[in-house]
């Protein structure tokens, strides 16, 4: 077997040169050298030297590959937004780039980290295709993964979702909710989190998108913690809440009148909520929380003379939701 043509193949992969000395029957490297490697080339090294030894065998298995190339590219892309180098386009020399089929549907799955579960590559990478039913690419990034997936895929659902963009909001949303269920299934018990974002129109839109992506995550699990799907249409307003400084919220409290004490009481904090997921709909909210309506009434009134704040009423339901926003916001700041 050809030992510099090996070591060729794995410089062709990162893209730079090895510090190897290779002869007819074995590679070398020296401990001085290995220390100036990083992991990624660590682990292609070990890969060269294995299939050294191995003779005849391949450098690499096909699926190992995809996995190394998915890596490259998800520590290029962590790179820009550590840095925050948005609009990057990805470069030519990643060999993962002609499989970015653009548009693209962009998803952000994150595990909760106190699960201890560790989910493998190839694992996931088969169940989503299997889901998506072809071809899709799925990125690592430092805690979470990012999957894109060709609009092609999408093309029998988007069919039915013509109705407009609400129809297809809520295409998107079953879609997130049938990926999720999907993934839980699969690793029992683990709390994960999911996400969606709009089409990637081009590769430079990537490194953006995952920063809107990593957002809407962010404000998902602040203000919804016993929520696992997160859409970004469904959070704009907490969007704004949370980029207000802080000095500015305090000083919105006090002028308005909302007293976040009251929200404390985990009773009162379920009946407000409820009552605005469900669209100030009195009815609606009482069978929701299972009592009566006249009980549901009861603690209205018991708020609004708590407060001076009657949620009947528009302005005050305005008020008091920012109130509800605001509160998760300080108590986490």
């Amino acid at each position: 077997m050809d030992i510099n043509l090996l070591k060729q193949q794995v410089e062709n992969i990162i893209g730079a040169p090895l510090p190897l000395k290779t002869h007819s029957s074995a590679v070398q490297v020296t401990r001085s050298e290995v220390s100036q490697l990083t992991d990624r080339e660590v682990q292609l090294i070990e890969l060269l030297l294995t299939a050294a030894n191995e003779g005849a065998k391949p450098l690499v298995p096909s699926k190992r590959e995809d996995e190394l190339r998915s890596i490259e590219l998800g520590e290029w892309i962590q790179e820009r937004v550590e840095r925050k180098e948005l609009g990057c386009p990805v470069p030519d020399r990643m060999a993962v780039k002609p499989l970015l089929k653009v548009p693209m549907l962009p998803f952000l799955l994150s595990g909760e980290k106190s699960s201890g579960l560790v989910i493998q590559f190839s694992k996931l990478n088969k169940l989503l295709r299997s889901y998506f039913g072809g071809d899709i690419v799925l990125l690592p990034l430092k805690e979470n993964w990012l999957i894109l997936v060709s609009e092609d895929l999408l093309e029998d659902l988007r069919e039915e979702s013509k109705e407009g963009m609400s129809a297809e909001r809520e295409m998107l949303g079953e879609l997130c909710q049938g990926l999720y269920e999907l993934i839980t299934n699969e690793w029992v018990g683990g709390g994960f989190y999911l996400a969606v974002g709009d089409l990637v129109t081009s590769d430079e839109l990537i490194v953006g998108s995952v920063v809107s992506l990593s957002e809407t995550l962010l404000l998902g699990r602040m203000f919804y913690v016993t929520e696992h799907i997160h859409l970004p249409w469904e959070l704009q307003l907490e969007r704004l809440i949370y980029s207000i400084p802080e000095s500015q919220r305090s000083q919105f409290i006090e002028e308005n009148g909302i007293h976040l004490s009251v929200l404390k009481d985990e009773e009162t904090r379920t009946t407000l909520e409820t009552f605005f997921q469900l669209d100030c709909n009195m009815s609606e909210t009482a069978k929701r929380l299972y009592v009566h309506r006249n009980t549901l009434i009861y603690r209205m009134d018991k708020f609004k003379q708590e407060t001076g704040l009657d949620v009947r009423t528009f302005q005050d339901a305005v008020l008091v939701k920012l109130g509800l926003l605001l509160y998760k916001v300080t108590k986490r700041t």
